[in-house]
């Protein structure tokens, strides 16, 4: 059975994090548009995981509104 962290920041639901298959790193599931960039990057390890996820989260940006 796979082993799954959710991934929050500030109780804002990002995803989770799913260890992979014979401690090949923990996968990154985006469920936020904030945290899209990081969706399917692998990380070695859970709290690289959760670094990458709230990294991505702290430096989106809204797009620009065209006038």
């Amino acid at each position: 059975m796979q082993s799954s962290r959710i991934i929050e920041v500030d109780g804002v639901f990002l995803g989770a994090a799913v260890a992979l298959p014979d401690a090949q790193g923990w996968q990154i599931v985006a469920t936020d548009d904030r945290v899209g960039p990081v969706n399917g990057k692998v990380a070695a390890s859970w709290n690289e995981a959760q670094r990458l996820a709230r990294q991505a989260f702290f430096m989106w940006r809204p797009p620009a509104v065209a006038s």
